[in-house]
C-alpha cells in the first residue's frame, strides 16, 4: 500500500514541477527557520541543567529595602558561605565565587589581559561538575595561589603538554601553581571561567565583614529538603551576624533600622531560574529574556504555518486536477477513510522531502546565524539517540496539519457529480482559503511592524543625547597598575597632537558603578545613590555640562572634603540651594561629611532600560583612563601604546572604544532586531511563493474569462486589475486585523526601556504599504502574462 502511495506521490510531483517546486522549498524553508529557532530557544532553556546535581544547586541573593531604595542582587558577604555551612544542616556544601579581577597573566615571554580569572572555594567541585583532564577535584584548589585552567586556557599558554605543577604569574606579583585542567564549560553556562584560582590565603578569604557584599555564594541543599528550609534559617543569621555589624557601622540599631522601614534578607534562588530572573542584577554572564524566547518560538510557529497555509491551497485550489482521480477510485470501490490514508501519506511524503532539504539548508546556514546569535549552536544528527525520531515525529507532525485539510477536503467529492464534470472547489473552500492567505499577509505585516519598531527603538537609544559625548573616546583599563607614573603618562600623551583630553576614573559610564547611601544634613533617612571617583579632567574630557558652582581643581587640598553631584541625586536628597551644603556617606560623622561644591547637569551612567540615576562624583584615582582623540584613528592608538610600553614596564595595553563598549547594553536588542529582520524575510518569501502559485492558478483558470474579455474590449490594465482585485482585498483586511495586534505587543515591549521611542502611525503604514507592494509584485507577473495573451489561444484554452 505505502509502496503505491509513494508511486502516486512522485507522479504528481513531477506532473506539477511549478507547484510541486513551491510546495517543497515553501515548507523546506519553513522548517528550516523553525529549526534554527528552536535551537537557539533549547539553548537558552537548557542553561546550567549539565551539571548533576543541578535540581540541588542555589544560589544566595540579597534583598534589602533601604528608604525607598529596593536591591535585589546576587553578591552576598565573604564570611556567609561558611557561617552557612557550619550552621545550617540542609546546606551540605556551600562554596564563594568571586570573577571581579581581570588581571594580567605571564607565561615565560606570553602575555595577556584576561577577564574570566575566577576565585573559588575548594568544595566548587563538588557542587558544580566539571571534567577534569588533568589533576583531580579532590585537592585541585586546598591550597593558595593554586589555579586549575579550562582546556582551551591550558592550550593557549602550554600547547598539548600536560600543565600541572608549571606556574602561571599575576600581574607580576605571585605565581599560581596550575593543579588541573577541565573541559571548557559549555555555552548553556552562567558561570564560563577561564581559571579558577583559589581563594585560600587571598585578602577576601580573609574577609569577615558582614555588610561588604563582593562574592557570589552557593549552596548544595541535602536531598529532602527545600529551599524555604533554608530561607528560614537565613533570616537567623541575618539578626545574629549582620545586625551588630549595622551598628558597629552605621551607629544605630538594626532593630531602629527595621522599625524605620529597612528590610534586608537572603533567599535562596534555584539554580535553574537564574539566567532569566531579571529581577536580580546581573551576574557573571549576560542574562536571558524569556521574552524574546517567546516572541522567538512564535515566529518559529508562524513561519511553519505560512508554509503548511501555502501547501493547503495549492492542494484545495487544485482540486479540480485531482477530482477525477477520486471519482474513479471512488467507483472502483475505494471508501472515504482509505483516500484520506492515501492524501495524507502523501503530505507526509512530500514534507519528509522538504525535512531533507531543510536539514542541509541547516547545515549551509547554521554558521551564519550562529554569527549572527554569537553562539555556538550545534544540530547532531547521530549524536543523541533522540534527534533522529524527533524529526522523524516532527515530519510526520507538520505533514499531517499540512495535509489534514486537503486529504479530508478531496475524499469529500461526490462521484456521480465529479464524473458529470459538476464539481466546484469553490464556495466555502474557497472562502477558506482566502482565509489562510490573508492570515499570511497578516503575520507578514505583524513581522515588518515588529522589525520597523524595534528598529526605530535601536535608533533612539543610539542617538539620544545622553549628556556627554562619546564619540572618539578611548578607554584605557587597568591604568592603576601605572601608580604615581599615572600623571607622568598624562602629561606627555597630552602633548602629542591628536591627544585631546585625559580623565582618571574609578569606572565608566556604562559599567557597574559603586554604590552607597548618603544623608542630606537635614534628613535622618538615607538615600541610595550610585558615586564614582574622578579626577579634575573629567568634564572637559566626557564633555559634560556644570550646571552650578565648580567643579575640582587640580591641587586644592579642599577636593578630599568636597562632593560634586548630578541632577538627579539633588532631587534625591531634595536639597536646596545645595552649594555649600553638606552630605554624609554610611552614616552622619564628621569623618563621612562632604561639602557640595557643584552641580552637574546629568548624564546617563546606565542604559536607557533605568532611569537616570543618582550620582555622587567624588575626586580621585581609580583604573580606567578615557582619552579623548581627535584625527586619525591608528595614528592617536600607536602614539597612546608607544608611550604606554614607555611607562607601563612591560604591562600590556588593555583598551576599548568607548562607543562600542556603551554600545554592549543593548547587545541583546541589536541580536533581536536582526533575528526579527531575517526570518520576516523567509516568513515574506514563503508567503510569496504561495501567492506566486495562487496567482498562476487563478490565472490558468480564468484564462477563457481572460480571453473573453479582451475580446469584447477590455484593456490591459482592467484586465490586471480584476485579476489583482482579490489580492488587493486582502492585504486591505489583513492589515486592519494585523495593527492593533502589533500595535499592542510592540508597545509592552518598549515598556522595557524608560527611554523609548513613539509608536508612529507610519510604521503601521509602511509595513501595510510594503505587503501590498511585494504582494502585488508577486502576483502581478502572473497577471501580467495572462493579461497580455494572445485571446485567440486563450479562447482555444482547456
Amino acid at each position: 500500500m505505502f509502496r503505491s502511495y509513494l508511486k502516486t506521490t512522485f507522479r504528481n510531483l513531477m506532473r506539477n514541477k511549478f507547484y510541486s517546486a513551491i510546495n517543497v522549498v515553501g515548507l523546506a524553508i519553513g522548517i528550516m527557520a523553525c529549526v534554527l529557532i528552536l535551537l537557539y530557544v533549547l539553548s537558552e532553556l537548557s542553561y546550567d541543567k549539565f551539571h548533576e546535581r543541578e535540581d540541588r544547586i542555589y544560589r544566595v541573593n540579597l534583598f534589602a529595602v533601604l528608604s525607598d531604595d529596593n536591591i535585589n542582587q546576587p553578591v552576598t558577604n565573604p564570611p556567609l558561605a561558611a557561617a552557612m555551612q557550619g550552621e545550617i544542616p540542609e546546606v551540605e556544601e556551600a562554596v564563594r565565587i568571586s570573577n571581579f579581577e581581570q588581571p594580567v597573566i605571564r607565561h615565560n615571554n606570553d602575555v595577556f589581559n584576561e577577564t574570566k580569572w575566577f576565585f573559588a572555594d575548594p568544595g566548587f567541585f563538588k557542587v558544580f561538575s566539571a571534567s577534569f583532564i588533568y589533576g583531580s577535584p579532590e585537592n585541585a584548589l586546598t591550597q593558595p595561589n593554586t589555579v586549575v585552567l579550562t582546556e582551551t586556557t591550558a592550550n593557549r599558554y602550554f600547547g598539548n603538554i600536560n600543565p600541572v605543577g608549571k606556574y602561571l604569574t599575576w600581574e607580576n606579583d605571585r605565581d599560581f601553581l596550575v593543579t588541573g585542567v577541565i573541559e571548557d564549560y559549555p555555552e548553556n553556562s552562567h558561570i564560563k571561567p577561564d581559571f579558577l584560582a583559589s581563594f585560600k590565603g587571598s585578602a577576601l578569604d580573609k574577609n569577615m565583614e558582614w555588610i561588604n557584599n563582593m562574592v557570589y555564594t552557593y549552596f548544595l541543599l541535602e536531598d529532602g529538603y527545600t529551599k524555604d528550609d533554608v530561607d528560614a534559617k537565613l533570616e537567623g543569621l541575618v539578626t545574629k551576624y549582620v545586625g551588630p555589624a549595622v551598628k558597629q557601622a552605621m551607629g544605630v540599631s538594626f532593630e531602629e533600622m527595621l522599625a524605620q522601614g529597612l528590610k534586608y534578607r537572603w533567599y535562596a534562588q534555584p539554580l535553574s531560574e537564574i539566567h532569566f530572573d531579571r529581577e536580580v542584577s546581573s551576574g557573571p554572564e549576560p542574562l536571558g529574556n524569556r521574552n524574546y524566547m517567546f516572541i522567538f518560538s512564535i515566529i518559529a510557529v508562524f513561519i511553519l504555518l505560512i508554509a503548511c497555509i501555502n501547501y493547503m491551497n495549492m492542494s484545495t485550489a487544485r482540486s479540480s486536477n485531482r477530482a477525477k482521480e477520486v471519482g474513479i477510485k471512488k467507483s472502483l470501490g475505494s471508501n472515504r477513510n482509505s483516500l484520506i490514508a492515501q492524501f495524507l501519506s502523501e503530505s507526509i511524503i512530500i514534507t519528509f522531502i522538504a525535512l531533507i532539504l531543510a536539514l542541509v539548508f541547516v547545515k549551509l546556514f547554521l554558521p551564519v546565524f550562529n554569527n549572527l546569535i554569537e553562539k555556538q549552536l550545534l544540530l547532531h544528527y547521530f549524536d543523541n539517540f533522540k534527534t533522529i525520531p524527533l524529526l522523524v515525529a516532527f515530519g510526520i507532525a507538520i505533514g499531517i496539519i499540512a495535509g489534514s485539510y486537503p486529504a479530508f477536503f478531496l475524499a469529500s467529492f461526490n462521484p456521480v457529480k465529479v464524473m458529470k464534470g459538476v464539481h466546484k472547489s469553490e464556495g466555502s473552500h474557497g472562502k477558506l482559503r482566502s482565509a489562510l492567505v490573508i492570515f499570511q499577509l497578516i503575520v507578514s505585516i505583524g513581522l515588518f511592524s515588529g522589525t520597523f519598531v524595534i528598529s526605530k527603538q535601536l535608533n533612539f537609544i543610539q542617538n539620544k543625547e545622553l549628556g556627554f559625548n562619546k564619540e572618539n573616546l578611548v578607554v584605557i583599563n587597568k591604568a592603576d597598575y601605572l601608580g604615581n607614573r599615572i600623571s607622568s603618562f598624562k602629561n606627555e600623551l597630552l602633548a602629542q597632537s591628536g591627544i585631546v583630553q585625559i580623565t582618571n576614573t574609578s569606572s565608566i559610564p556604562g559599567r557597574i558603578l559603586t554604590s552607597s547611601t548618603f544623608y542630606h544634613q537635614t534628613a535622618n533617612d538615607s538615600r541610595g545613590m550610585n558615586y564614582l571617583y574622578t579626577d579634575d579632567d573629567f568634564l572637559k574630557t566626557y564633555q559634560v555640562e556644570l550646571k552650578e558652582g565648580r567643579f575640582f581643581e587640580e591641587g586644592n587640598q579642599s577636593n578630599v572634603r568636597s562632593v560634586v553631584l548630578n541632577e538627579s541625586a539633588i532631587k534625591r536628597l531634595n536639597i536646596e540651594d545645595p552649594i555649600g551644603k553638606k552630605v554624609y556617606e554610611g552614616k552622619k560623622t564628621d569623618e563621612t561629611a562632604f561639602t557640595i561644591i557643584g552641580v552637574v547637569k546629568d548624564f546617563h551612567c546606565e542604559s536607557l532600560h533605568q532611569e537616570m540615576s543618582a550620582l555622587v562624583l567624588f575626586n580621585g584615582r581609580g583604573q580606567n583612563l578615557t582619552v579623548r582623540i581627535s584625527g586619525d584613528i591608528q595614528q592617536n592608538m600607536k602614539t597612546i601604546e608607544n608611550t604606554w610600553d614607555k611607562f607601563a614596564n612591560g604591562q600590556k595595553l588593555d583598551y576599548v572604544f568607548f562607543d562600542e563598549d556603551f554600545g554592549r547594553l543593548y547587545k541583546a536588542e541589536v541580536q533581536t532586531r536582526k533575528i526579527v529582520s531575517i526570518f520576516s524575510a523567509l516568513a515574506i518569501l514563503i508567503a510569496c511563493l504561495g501567492l506566486l502559485a495562487l496567482a498562476a492558478f487563478v490565472a490558468e483558470q480564468r484564462t477563457k474569462e481572460i480571453g473573453i474579455r479582451k475580446v469584447n474590449g477590455a484593456t490591459i490594465s482592467e484586465v490586471l486589475y480584476s485579476l489583482n482585485k482579490d489580492f488587493i482585498k486582502w492585504v486591505a483586511i489583513a492589515f486592519v486585523i494585523a495593527v492593533p495586534g502589533a500595535w499592542y505587543l510592540m508597545n509592552n515591549w518598549l515598556e522595557n526601556f524608560a527611554y523609548k521611542t513613539t509608536l508612529s502611525w507610519w510604521i503601521f503604514a509602511l509595513a501595510g504599504v510594503l505587503a501590498l507592494g511585494i504582494a502585488l509584485l508577486t502576483v502581478s507577473w502572473q497577471s501580467w502574462r495572462a493579461a497580455t495573451r494572445n485571446p485567440v489561444e486563450a479562447l482555444r484554452y482547456e
